[in-house]
């Protein structure tokens, strides 16, 4: 393990076929040709959602209070997405039809943002496939909410201004605004998939270079080896602090700007 820091410190923040928990006692996995860390990963954060949020929903529909700090905690987060996110954004009367997409999306990025604090684990939302394939999925529901709910040819047409221009410049002007609108969005769907990446891979890669600080004094004396280790593991442990309360915003900012693209797109009106 301290070969490949010293190698590519990248190795411990990217997806890989070659799972490492104790390489130096031989404790490496090599996944097969059509598995990669962050897909096991993720179905582990699909498996951990289902295991907390089930029984939870069973006891919600029994009518039975929550109780205790673990249940009102992820409780919160819901009401949370729902009554900060959702309604504010998309409004009160159209919100709860999307709020369970919003749930499922906060809580996928969550779990994949903290993931990566785990020793010998990682964070999938660190690549940019990852994102680009949540991106893409908030896209379609940006776009494909108002087609359902206007017809197509609405909604296309609520992108073409109605301006009352002299010698026809209307004409002109219109497809421009037009094309400018629709590149827009895709540049939206882009910033979703690229900012969650950069801010979740930037982060752990801090954290990697830091530690690597540590393999890097191993060969030195005493006096230079234990002063570097010390400000090495203080400084990551501060740092996963940080990285900690990252996960939350990035993963609450995905949902924001998703619900903020989804009601401008069902009321282009405002």
């Amino acid at each position: 393990m301290g070969e490949a820091m010293e190698g590519n410190p990248f190795e411990h923040v990217m997806d890989s076929q070659e799972w490492e928990f104790l390489e130096s006692l031989g404790l490496k996995i090599h996944l097969p040709g059509f598995l990669t860390k962050f897909m096991i990963l993720e179905l582990i954060v699909a498996g951990l959602i289902v295991a907390i949020y089930f029984p939870l929903a069973k006891r919600v529909q029994t009518g039975q209070p929550v109780r205790g700090l673990f249940w009102n905690a992820f409780e919160s987060l819901l009401v949370f997405v729902r009554d900060q996110v959702a309604k504010p954004t998309i409004g009160e009367h159209e919100a709860d039809r999307f709020v369970p997409f919003l749930w499922t999306m906060f809580l996928f990025v969550l779990f994949c943002n903290l993931l990566g604090l785990f020793p010998y684990m990682g964070s999938p939302t660190a690549s940019i496939v990852v994102t680009a394939v949540l991106a893409l999925f908030s896209g379609l529901v940006i776009h494909g909410s108002p087609i359902a709910k206007m017809g197509f040819g609405r909604y296309v047409k609520s992108y073409m201004p109605h301006m009352e221009l002299p010698f026809g410049l209307g004409y002109f002007l219109a497809p421009m605004i037009f094309g400018i609108e629709i590149f827009g969005h895709f540049i939206k769907v882009m910033v979703l998939a690229v900012r969650l990446f950069a801010n979740m891979f930037a982060g752990h890669t801090v954290l990697a270079v830091i530690l690597m600080f540590i393999v890097m004094a191993k060969n030195t004396a005493w006096y230079l080896f234990w002063p570097v280790t010390g400000f090495s593991v203080s400084g990551v442990a501060a740092l996963s602090l940080l990285e900690l309360l990252v996960g939350f915003i990035q993963a609450y900012v995905f949902v924001f700007l998703t619900a903020i693209f989804l009601g401008s797109t069902l009321h282009p009106q405002h």
